[in-house]
């Protein structure tokens, strides 16, 4: 028998491998991989500081690379329940984005449910852009040094930053990952991300992004 912390892994490659854009759809869909790498921990008993950047790579016809570096404190407000805010930058072929964010997450035993606000704002667009996004997580435990995770993730536009459109779905993100911990401060995972845009009158546009990650604690 396959022990459980080859098994996973295998799985989620073989789910990646699955979804792979097909050429009859090439122009509905995109493939994308991402390097995250996170250094994390406490500023006091009950705060936290997160540092994330990353490198998201895409085909030259899909667009230009992204680069990204963002900045998140969070205070715990009881056993199962956290509050933050942010700020983030994002660099993508020499345009800018600055983001503000304000989140609440709790975590009801392994699951964990997260609201996030966005404030977006992007060169040359005709206004800030808010964006609400809803997020459930499931967290489980796999093997000695092993967790995986499961979720979906709603994000809805409440203001655009085109000045000529309304409120309307932005995206929707199924994801999964599994995560080993190579010690008491540093682990290593892979995700894999399914990121649906609805289009009014149009099929859906599809993205496929397998993501590295690293996670330092201290």
């Amino acid at each position: 028998m396959i022990p459980a912390f080859i098994r996973y892994p295998m799985l989620l490659a073989a789910l990646a491998a699955a979804w792979q854009p097909s050429k009859a759809f090439a122009s509905d869909e995109e493939t994308q991989f991402w390097l995250n790498t996170i250094v994390t921990g406490g500023l006091s008993e009950d705060t936290t500081l997160t540092i994330d950047g990353t490198q998201r790579w895409r085909k030259e016809e899909e667009g230009s690379d992204q680069r990204t570096i963002r900045v998140l404190v969070e205070q715990q407000v009881g056993d199962a329940a956290r509050v933050g805010g942010g700020i983030g930058v994002f660099e993508t072929g020499g345009l800018t984005e600055i983001r503000l964010a304000q989140q609440a997450v709790f975590t009801p035993g392994r699951f964990e449910l997260r609201t996030r606000l966005e404030e977006r704002f992007f060169d040359s667009a005709d206004r800030m852009e808010l964006r609400l996004r809803q997020r459930v997580q499931y967290n489980q435990p796999i093997a000695q040094g092993w967790r995986g995770t499961a979720g979906v993730e709603w994000l809805g536009i409440m203001q655009s930053r085109n000045s000529d459109e309304g409120a309307s779905t932005d995206q929707w993100r199924f994801q999964t990952s599994i995560v080993h911990s190579l010690g008491e401060n540093l682990d290593i995972g892979a995700i894999y991300w399914l990121v649906i845009f609805p289009r009014a009158g149009l099929p859906s546009r599809t993205n496929h992004i397998p993501q590295a990650v690293v996670t330092y604690r201290f």
